[in-house]
């Protein structure tokens, strides 16, 4: 039985199937949601594709084209239907669990921003005794997840909860706009206060810092130029309302390292905050982090930005530190919670629908 595994999000939708084949594709649902039907038809006729069960989890439903989040996750699951109509559909439940369309649909709580509680359940097989913190930094957010013996513990289910407690912030590697890391940076000895406007990316602060490379192909950016240095140092330069005539290189490059050391222990503190949460569950237990260190799993496409964190808050402090793209014999990681509902629903949903003859 071939699984095929979507994560539709919001601005972009992923897909893996349970042996490790990925795709991606950039959709701003915002816009373009009267598309999805044909996008994921699209994605799913992609060799080496070729599903007799989808499974999927979204993130899609908080998009302002819809009314409200349960109008979302009912917009994303008809999709799902119309796009397959032949196949069998589950949805995974921040319960861990799969539904079928009709009860997912009663159930749009637990629908809702669902992929991060499937990215843990997988990844916590890799820690399946013990405490242990999943950090998954995508281009948007970073989660952080704390998990014992396998499973995860957090806090909070729904979005709004797991901001609360930190497990849920609003800052990644790519789309963040500046103006929501910093409101000020250091410029000729005083603090210029940034524009409030997109006119700069953590993906230009990352690479003016030189903490990731060039790709000349990315024109996800703020002005829809692609990802090179000179542009990267263009668009940072609007963020005080500059030209390049009127801000040196050097200026430029000690602005990004001030937005990306503020970024880094904007997320050691909510590492910090869910840390301190995790032990207070193991309390609970009679368990202490003291005498049980806890092992770090770092996933995303910003997982090489996420060790900065980790060394930040002290290699020392963790058992062990496991980088997902190194976990897996294929490079998943940039697909990795559409991977996790791949194969968690081999694992779960095949022998049921075998013995049913569904297909």
């Amino acid at each position: 039985m071939n699984v095929l595994g979507f994560d539709i999000g919001g601005a972009n939708i992923k897909v893996a199937d349970a042996v490790g084949n990925t795709a991606s594709l950039a959709f701003p649902m915002w816009t373009d949601s009267e598309r999805l039907v044909p996008v994921l038809r699209q994605l799913a006729s992609a060799e080496p594709f070729a599903p007799d069960l989808i499974a999927a989890t979204m993130t899609a439903e908080l998009a302002d084209c819809f009314q409200s989040k349960v109008a979302g996750v009912e917009f994303v699951i008809g999709a799902l239907e119309q796009a397959f109509p032949a196949l069998p559909l589950r949805i995974w439940l921040t319960s861990g669990e799969f539904a079928e369309p009709a009860d997912a649909r009663e159930l749009p709580t637990l629908v809702a921003a669902a992929n991060w509680h499937a990215l843990a359940t997988w990844a916590g097989r890799a820690v399946p005794v013990g405490p242990a913190l999943l950090i998954d930094m995508g281009s948007t957010t970073t989660d952080f997840i704390p998990l014992l013996d396998g499973q995860p513990v957090s806090y909070g289910l729904t979005d709004v909860e797991r901001l609360l407690h930190g497990e849920l912030v609003y800052s990644g590697a790519s789309r963040t706009p500046i103006c929501a890391v910093v409101v000020g940076v250091p410029f000729r000895k005083k603090l210029c206060p940034v524009a409030a406007e997109v006119f700069a990316t953590m993906a230009d602060a990352l690479l003016i810092a030189g903490v990731i490379h060039e790709d000349a192909a990315n024109v996800q950016t703020a002005d829809g130029r692609s990802l090179t240095m000179p542009h990267s140092l263009n668009r940072m330069a609007r963020m005080l309302c500059c030209d390049r005539s009127e801000i040196t290189d050097e200026e430029l490059h000690t602005i990004a390292n001030h937005i990306v050391e503020r970024q880094r222990k904007q997320l050691v503190e909510a590492a910090q905050q869910v840390l301190t949460q995790l032990q207070q569950i193991m309390q609970q237990e009679r368990r202490s982090l003291a005498t049980e260190k806890p092992a770090v799993i770092l996933s995303g496409s910003g997982a090489s930005v996420a060790k900065a964190v980790v060394a930040e808050l002290g290699e020392t402090l963790f058992a062990e530190q496991l980088f997902l793209p190194e976990m897996y014999h294929r490079p998943i990681a940039e697909a990795a919670c559409a991977f996790a509902i791949a194969r968690l629903a081999h694992d779960r949903c095949r022998d049921d629908l075998l013995e049913t003859s569904t297909f």
